[in-house]
C-alpha cells in the first residue's frame, strides 16, 4: 500500500502465541538470557510468579504486520515507541494490532498506533510507529 491507499482508522492485526522454545531462539538472537525468561525458580520468586516472555518478542510482531500487511512490502519502519504495560507469559495467545493514526503525504510517512493484547483483551503493550510506505511510482512499476 502507498500513502494514497491508506486511511486514518484502517487497521491490521495478527494472532500469535509464545512458547518457551520461542524464548530460547529469541535469547540466541538477542543475547538476552535474563533468568526472568529462563529460570523457573528465579521467576517463581519474582512479582510475576512465573517466567515471562521477552517483551521485544511481542514488539517484533509489528514488523510482520508493517512489512507484510499494512502498509506492506517495501515499507520502511522508521520509528517506534513502546510502553510495556503487562507481561506476556508462555503458552498463551496474544493479538498485535496496528492502526493508522495520521498520514503525511508530503513526507510519505504514516503514523500508527501499535498495541498488543492478551487473551482477556487486556492491553500488554502500547506504542506508536512511523513507517514510510512504498512510493506510488515504485508501486506503479511493480504492477
Amino acid at each position: 500500500m502507498t500513502v494514497q491507499d491508506l486511511r486514518v482508522g484502517m487497521s491490521a492485526e495478527k494472532q500469535y502465541s509464545i512458547d518457551y522454545e520461542d524464548a530460547i531462539q529469541f535469547s540466541e538472537i538477542s543475547g538476552d538470557w535474563n533468568p526472568a525468561h529462563h529460570d523457573e525458580a528465579y521467576a517463581a520468586a519474582s512479582i510475576f510468579r512465573e517466567r515471562v516472555a521477552h517483551g521485544m518478542f511481542s514488539v517484533s510482531q509489528f514488523s510482520g504486520l508493517l512489512g507484510m500487511d499494512m502498509p506492506g512490502q517495501g515499507a520502511l519502519w522508521l520509528k517506534q515507541s513502546v510502553e510495556f504495560l503487562r507481561p506476556a507469559f508462555f503458552g498463551r495467545d496474544y493479538r498485535a494490532v496496528v492502526t493508522v493514526k495520521a498520514i503525511d503525504n508530503d513526507t510519505n510517512t504514516v503514523t500508527l498506533s501499535t498495541e498488543c493484547f492478551d487473551e482477556q483483551g487486556e492491553k500488554i503493550i502500547t506504542g506508536e510507529g512511523v513507517v514510510k510506505p512504498i512510493p506510488q511510482k515504485v508501486k506503479a512499476m511493480m504492477d
